[in-house]
């Protein structure tokens, strides 16, 4: 459990990390791209002078264009490296989550599947059925035994940890570590993206 919680505080602080960088890299995109409109500006004021004073507004006008299109250009191109970036940051993040969940030792792997279990059997009736990785079956056949609940089949599965419950009824409940993390992903990512572009 120890893990998991650790597990959330890193996910939290590698949260934090990623949108201060992102923002830190917006903003010294779009800064430049604000010195960029000001040279440009610039450049159009000289353009302008050696030029007859019936000309002043059409340059002007354009020069005004260029550098609003430049400055959106840029603000495009810094979301879409920030966007990028924070899917490559994420992903990583994601892949160290899976590699310390794949580290467990037997005591928090014990501790990680009766309360999944726990958790599942708050959505099931009557189960009938658990399906562990092949590494975990002696350790659930445990656990559902310290719980008087010997009747349960357990089976292994193509899961790297967790469990997946399937109930007298039909009803099944993916606990499996796999479908946590694809949920704890889908919840992270909206957040980041609000907290950037509001």
């Amino acid at each position: 459990m120890k893990k998991v919680l650790d597990l959330n505080q890193h996910l939290a602080e590698a949260r934090e990390k990623i949108l201060e960088e992102a923002k830190k890299r917006a903003k010294m995109i779009v800064e430049e791209a604000e010195r960029e409109a000001e040279i440009i500006v610039e450049k159009a004021e000289e353009e302008w002078r050696r030029r007859a004073l019936e000309e002043e507004n059409k340059i002007l006008e354009e020069a005004e264009k260029e550098a609003a299109l430049r400055i959106s250009e840029a603000q495009r191109l810094s979301r879409l490296k920030i966007s990028q970036e924070m899917s490559s940051i994420i992903e990583e993040l994601f892949k160290q989550a899976e590699n310390e969940l794949n580290h467990l030792n037997p005591f928090e792997i014990e501790k990680s599947l009766e309360n999944l279990l726990m958790e599942s059997l708050k959505y099931v009736d009557k189960p009938r059925k658990i399906y562990v990785s092949t590494g975990d079956v002696e350790t659930m056949r445990k656990i559902l035994s310290k719980l008087g609940m010997e009747s349960v089949e357990v089976a292994p599965a193509d899961i790297k940890g967790g469990l997946i419950l399937e109930s007298e009824s039909g009803i099944t409940v993916d606990n499996s570590y796999e479908s946590r993390l694809m949920l704890a992903k889908r919840a992270l990512i909206p957040i980041i993206r609000k907290s950037l572009w509001g």
